[in-house]
């Protein structure tokens, strides 16, 4: 008499396996199921309409002097970092806050949208003010208005300018990490237009002129003496930059240069904590310049920010697809070697 097991060719031998590759079918299914859930949170998880943070370019906004503003820089989406600086800008009471550049670990999308949320999220209540770092831009691209466009879509022109009181700002792009020609002549331009109105000007950019630590690849690779001698032409109050992340101080054609990158990024020599710049207009247009450090605590946004951006993004959509396929594949071998014939030509053995 046979029995149904050998009858169906499924034998002793043959039946571990099975259950070998069964089981794993079912993690190739599991991990499937995982990516892909993954990749539905990022899409819940917060909006994708948040509202662009633009900056006031071109206008003169009421003020009087003294007031405060704060230079942050490259925050590289370090959530945890960010928010506890801006908890003490809030204190600080300023009327301004400077971005010099490198918002995002990389100009992607998610990473764009990510923050403009949180910063909606932050309501800070005065003018966020940035300037493009080199993180920011999609260097790939050949074409300028594609390698901007998504700095662009959420944070507005590459180079603006705008006046508070009795001071004039202007961005300047070196995101690039050169100051190109056309970007110059539009800075003395500016310049010879708006800055005899004001007692103060700021410039603030994102590459430094040059290392003072005296590290070539940390700062501008062209246009550096062009830069420091328009900056001395319109008697620029001081130049800010980050692209650093320390804190340093410098002069350029006897402009003074505060060098700031210590918001979230990686911190560079000489190793200070994290902190931002605390700065007030005098009336009169005298600048004092104060570095504040930050004591965090890891909070749960840089997590959520690794694990519903960063991760999605760099995992993709296309393990979903190859984990599936190999649980399919998993399942019709086990579902093959169940239907081969037993040895002996499949004949049903006898009991004795």
């Amino acid at each position: 008499m046979a029995t149904p097991a050998e009858g169906s060719g499924d034998t002793a031998e043959r039946r571990p396996r099975r259950r070998r590759l069964r089981a794993a079918a079912l993690g190739c299914a599991l991990a499937a199921a995982c990516v892909f859930l993954l990749q539905v949170a990022s899409w819940v998880a917060f909006p994708r309409l948040s509202p662009a943070v633009l900056p006031p370019a071109g206008e003169v906004l009421e003020g009087t002097a003294p007031f405060r503003f704060a230079f942050v820089a490259d925050s590289r989406g370090n959530l945890d970092v960010l928010e506890s600086i801006f908890e003490r800008i809030r204190a600080d009471d300023v009327s301004l806050i400077l971005h010099g550049g490198d918002l995002v670990v990389e100009p992607a999308r998610e990473d764009f949208e990510w923050l403009l949320h949180e910063l909606e999220e932050a309501k800070l209540g005065v003018p966020f003010c940035t300037v493009v770092g080199n993180h920011d831009i999609r260097h790939e691209e050949t074409d300028r208005a594609a390698q901007y466009r998504l700095y662009s879509r959420s944070f507005g022109p590459r180079q603006y300018w705008f006046a508070y009181a009795n001071a004039l700002f202007v961005a300047l792009d070196t995101g690039t990490e050169t100051c190109e020609d056309d970007d110059l002549r539009w800075l003395d331009r500016t310049l010879a237009r708006y800055r005899n109105q004001f007692e103060a000007c700021i410039v603030y950019t994102h590459t430094p002129p040059r290392d003072p630590r005296g590290i070539s690849q940390h700062c501008l690779k062209s246009g550096a003496k062009e830069l420091g001698l328009v900056l001395k032409k319109h008697h620029v109050t001081a130049l800010f930059a980050s692209h650093i992340h320390s804190f340093l101080e410098d002069r350029i054609e006897g402009i003074p240069v505060f060098i700031s990158g210590g918001a979230g990024a990686g911190r560079d020599e000489p190793i200070l904590p994290h902190h931002y710049l605390l700065c007030t207009v005098e009336p009169g247009g005298a600048l004092r310049v104060e570095k504040k450090d930050v004591v965090w605590h890891r909070a749960t946004d840089y997590w959520e920010h690794k694990l519903l951006v960063k991760l999605p993004r760099k995992i993709g959509l296309i393990p979903v697809a190859v984990f599936a396929a190999a649980a399919l594949l998993l399942l019709a071998l086990s579902h093959a070697l169940g239907r081969r014939p037993a040895p002996g030509g499949g004949r049903a053995a006898e009991r004795p």
